[in-house]
């Protein structure tokens, strides 16, 4: 039994459905597939409720919903009867959907909570459309909805948890059952509900999480992540062309990867299939017999090297200065508690006597000076925000133990002249991060794939 996960790259034209229904029904194994909305569509609904709108512009959005889907079912679906009992159950959903819009339209107000309900519905029609393609194609597809079935989830906003024991005790007997039947659950990605009975989204490529939370729950033998790419790769082919695939990580490889930049998966995905052993397998819809690249609890050590490398771009520093401050209690403390209730995230730390440097996201940026300013009354003589960073990552099952990797890191990336801002290692035992400046990103990562996967026409000297 495994879980099959699809997302919305994979899902963007009828050509490319139906290649995803091949791929399904190629398949013979008992499986659950987990869906992502069509590609752009979940991009299109936050883009639509980040401002004012009229009434008119809610119905010609909703209409353009309609169209853009009834369109997709058109190229991937042959049945007259199931055209028109799709048509239908998305016009039910549309006209939720439509509902929801003219009250924030009304209200001119858009709560978090209102903010996830509307991001759901995209893979509320993307599942329809699935289901109706496998029915057409002969195989006996039921449409589920996360909620529904109750994939239960805490309360934060835009990057929720799952509530693993509840959600254990909602489905699994449910899917054991409908497999028994023969039938192939098609389940809603991205999101879950709280058990107050409100929808809550896990974060950009949720539906990865979503997958893997289902497979711990009905104790599956694989999961399946089916991409447009191989799998994870050595670096960012669109840095360096000749980068190469990763036949294989070990959970906290991939973890770290994915936290650290590479967006081949959600971060947390691996968290549900390891409490579990179970594997995860990356696979390209373009490539299906390709190997991809497997996720599991053994992957080989290569002593005295790294796996991969991975880069967050416009990230800044907060320096935060003040005599004697390393020595006094609860400063960290409350800096970090400024930043949890703007909900910030704060991606590595450093301190010293005088000064605390925090790493977040540029994006982050504004929305901290006003707070921090505030502080540096009490707490802080003052502080300052460095701009225009990246942090480049080296993984690999390890590499914390291993003699010469930071220095030959380092070595590589002094020789091409190039600053190294900040460095944390010691956090985990199979990563090492820098950060450097953003003009720096190319070199920095060319030199390094140089120095551990070969010389690439030397293109890392330039």
């Amino acid at each position: 039994m495994k879980v099959m996960k699809f997302g919305g790259s994979s899902l963007k034209d009828g050509e490319s459905m139906l290649r995803v229904g091949e791929i399904i029904t190629n398949d013979p194994k008992p499986k659950v597939v987990v869906i992502s909305a069509v590609q752009s569509v979940t991009d299109r609904l936050l883009e639509f409720i980040s401002d004012v709108r009229t009434e008119q512009e809610v119905q010609d959005f909703v209409r353009h919903m309609k169209d853009t889907h009834v369109s997709l079912l058109r190229d991937i679906a042959t049945s007259m009867e199931t055209k028109q009992q799709t048509v239908s159950d998305l016009l039910e959903w549309l006209v939720k959907l439509e509902r929801i819009l003219y009250g924030i339209c009304y209200l001119e107000e858009l709560t978090p909570r209102t903010k996830d309900l509307v991001q759901s519905f995209g893979e509320r029609f993307s599942v329809i459309l699935v289901a109706a393609m496998l029915r057409d194609m002969g195989v006996n597809a039921v449409p589920l909805m996360a909620d529904e079935i109750g994939i239960i989830s805490d309360s934060n906003y835009g990057s929720a948890s799952a509530r693993m024991d509840l959600t254990r005790e909602n489905i699994r007997s449910r899917i054991q059952e409908m497999l028994e039947r023969s039938e192939v659950p098609v389940i809603t990605g991205f999101y879950g509900i709280t058990e107050e009975g409100h929808i809550t989204v896990f974060g950009r490529n949720g539906t990865d999480y979503s997958a893997s939370i289902i497979a711990n729950t009905i104790d599956a033998d694989a999961v399946e992540i089916w991409k447009d790419v191989d799998g994870f790769m050595s670096v960012d082919p669109e840095v360096v062309p000749e980068a190469v695939a990763i036949d294989e990580l070990s959970y906290e490889e991939a973890a770290e990867l994915s936290y650290f930049g590479a967006r081949v998966i959600h971060p947390r995905t691996v968290e549900p299939a390891r409490q579990a052993g179970i594997k995860i397998r990356l696979m390209n819809v373009y490539r299906p017999d390709a190997k991809g690249t497997i996720i599991h609890d053994s992957a080989d050590h290569i002593p005295n090297t790294i796996k991969s490398i991975s880069c967050m771009e416009e990230m800044v520093i907060i320096k935060a200065y003040g005599a004697g401050l390393g020595a006094r209690y609860g400063v960290m403390a409350e800096l970090s508690g400024i930043l949890r209730d703007l909900q910030i995230n704060i991606y590595s730390a450093a301190t010293s006597q005088t000064c605390v440097s925090l790493l977040i996201s540029g994006r982050d940026a504004e929305i901290v000076r006003g707070p921090l300013s505030r502080a540096a009354k009490g707490v802080l003589d003052r502080f300052e925000i460095i701009e225009d960073l990246a942090l480049i990552c080296v993984v690999g099952e390890g590499i914390g133990y291993s003699q010469g990797v930071a220095a030959r890191v380092c070595n590589v990336v002094a020789e091409r002249g190039i600053n190294i801002n900040m460095i944390s290692a010691g956090a985990s035992m199979v990563a090492y991060c820098f950060i450097i400046n953003n003009e720096d990103i190319r070199a920095t990562t060319l030199a390094i794939h140089s120095e551990f996967f070969g010389d690439q026409n030397e293109r890392g000297k330039e």
